[in-house]
């Protein structure tokens, strides 16, 4: 064999070599990418989205459960107080009734309705890192939020949500997707 088919044939190989190198280390680098991208999703937007709906939901829970406490106490010292006292009975409990109503108007408007809106920034900052069909969920949290801001502000009587069927019930179906999404994303990353 001479030398220059001997260099012929080692350049050859160290060429393959250097291929089959750098398409290893590209598709290394793609599935680190991925991989990377697939971290982001959960830390930077179904994280914090599923950590707000968590915040709103306990902290309706508790005002449902305040409210329910109230309730008891104010029908069980009516019941008690038998026929023609029950006004009297009632009495002592409207101030905290009403209280508590304008308490939980407050929080509703001071601290639910901006952490709703923290979940419409979280979509408009992040939607890159959204899956397709989280996207298809956002008009219907603005129109949640842009409702409830209308009613708010006194540009749009109650009523209208009423007859619009707005309830936060018809965010159920997104709040249940961006937790099963939160966890699919968790467990491929490990």
């Amino acid at each position: 064999m001479e030398w220059w088919q001997i260099v012929g044939t080692l350049g050859v190989g160290g060429f393959i070599g250097v291929l089959v190198t750098q398409v290893m280390t590209g598709r290394r680098e793609a599935a680190g990418r991925t991989v990377a991208f697939k971290k982001q999703q959960p830390e930077e937007f179904y994280g914090p989205l599923l950590s707000i709906r968590s915040e709103i939901r306990a902290r309706s829970e508790l005002r449902l459960k305040l409210q329910n406490a109230i309730d008891s106490s104010h029908v069980e010292d009516m019941l008690r107080a038998g026929p023609g006292r029950v006004e009297a009975a009632s009495d002592p409990h409207i101030p905290a009734v009403l209280a508590n109503v304008q308490d939980e108007n407050q929080t509703f408007r001071d601290v639910l309705m901006p952490r709703y809106r923290d979940m419409i920034n979280t979509f408009r900052e992040k939607m890159w890192l959204a899956e397709p069909e989280t996207r298809e969920f956002f008009p219907q949290l603005v129109e949640f939020v842009d409702v409830w801001d209308k009613i708010l502000a006194d540009k749009l009587p109650r009523s209208v949500a009423v007859t619009i069927g707005h309830t936060e019930q018809n965010l159920s179906d997104f709040y249940r997707h961006i937790a099963d999404v939160h966890d699919r994303l968790r467990s491929e990353i490990k």
